[in-house]
């Protein structure tokens, strides 16, 4: 039995779905030592859309500052287009009322490994017909060893977008918290920095699937990677940074890899329908019991479901969500995985239209 670190409180639930796939402040407990598209459904769908009267511009609304790794503002000020407050370097904006709305779009990759982010400018316009409106998110992912891609950041601005942009591991996490890596990981804040606008960064997310990821090494030597990385970015000023831990709703029970509330600007999941009978909330609805009572804001990184459920599931966020209120954002994998696919069906898009409709997804 672990216990709980500084800054958490102990989970009351957790959730025994089966593994998913996976794509990718202020403060601080201690000091930390730092050295030197479209997805091609066709128009029948588009034309579905319109007929069902989906979409409508969405309008910049007032939201909350959110708490990236320097800022500290809780005032509620007047989002950007891109889901900020407006102001340079300032982190991701959280609702006080509903929720983004965003995806991962890549529907011909496997694994993040293989993505392109190419391939995803190519199929935002499909899904951009079928909501009538930018997804208020936009995942780029990012692996560990490559220069943090700002350009890529910036097309998924120009998309109207905040991003997520998932960051991979690394080799040995172990290596990572002793320092050696100080010098890519500087580049890579000080280049987000350099971005300016707001983003969503989700390091090394899943790590309680241990089988997926090897060179973690376990929950003491992940957290000590956690906060020797946010320390850096601490260091370099990324206020604009907002951190996402992000455990999977399966896996072993992420309580012992939480770093603590001080070192997490958001709580992320990841989950799928497998059966074909989940609902958002049954699917979620036990992690969220056990972790909004952190005191942040919460994330579904990544849902899906598959062929002719696929529908009903996303129905089903627009019912459930607005009852779990914490949840303040929600992404879409259109993309296939290892045990299943959860690209887009025909009828999976218009009801993602439907979705992005709702007012409860116009978040305030």
């Amino acid at each position: 039995m672990v216990t709980p670190r500084r800054g958490t409180t102990t989970p009351r639930a957790r959730s025994t779905e089966q593994a998913t796939p996976g794509p990718g402040s202020a403060g601080g407990r201690r000091r930390v030592s730092v050295s030197g598209v479209g997805t091609a459904l066709g128009a029948a769908v588009v034309a579905a859309l319109l007929v069902a009267g989906c979409g409508g511009a969405q309008t910049a609304t007032p939201l909350v500052p959110g708490t990236g790794t320097g800022a500290t503002s809780t005032s509620t000020t007047t989002a950007s287009a891109s889901g900020g407050t407006g102001a340079p370097n300032a982190p991701p904006a959280v609702p006080a009322h509903g929720a983004y709305l965003g995806a991962w779009l890549h529907p011909t990759a496997a694994t993040s490994g293989q993505s392109s982010f190419a391939e995803e400018q190519a199929n935002v316009p499909t899904v951009l017909a079928a909501t009538g409106r930018p997804l208020g998110l936009l995942h780029v992912y990012s692996p560990w060893a490559r220069p943090a891609p700002v350009s890529q950041l910036r097309a998924v601005v120009g998309d109207g977008s905040v991003p997520i942009l998932d960051w991979g591991c690394g080799p040995d996490v172990t290596q990572v918290a002793g320092g050696a890596d100080d010098s890519l990981i500087s580049a890579y804040a000080e280049a987000l920095k350099s971005f300016q606008g707001p983003v969503f960064l989700r390091w090394c997310w899943e790590m309680n699937l241990v089988g997926s990821h090897p060179q973690v090494g376990g929950p003491s030597r992940f957290i000590s990677a956690w906060d020797h990385i946010r320390a850096v970015f601490r260091s370099v000023g990324a206020s604009n940074v907002s951190f996402v831990w992000c455990p999977a709703v399966a896996g072993v029970d992420p309580t012992p890899y939480f770093p603590g509330a001080s070192e997490v600007d958001w709580i992320g999941v990841d989950g799928y329908d497998r059966t074909g009978g989940q609902t958002f909330a049954s699917l979620f609805g036990a992690f969220v019991n056990t972790w909004q009572g952190q005191g942040k804001p919460l994330m579904v990184a990544e849902t899906g479901a598959s062929g002719s459920s696929q529908a009903a599931f996303i129905d089903s966020i627009g019912a459930d969500a607005p009852a779990l209120p914490a949840v303040k954002a929600v992404a879409y994998f259109d993309a296939p995985g290892p045990a299943d696919t959860w690209q887009f069906t025909p009828a999976g898009l218009v009801a993602f239209g439907h979705l992005a409709a709702t007012p409860y997804f116009h978040p305030e």
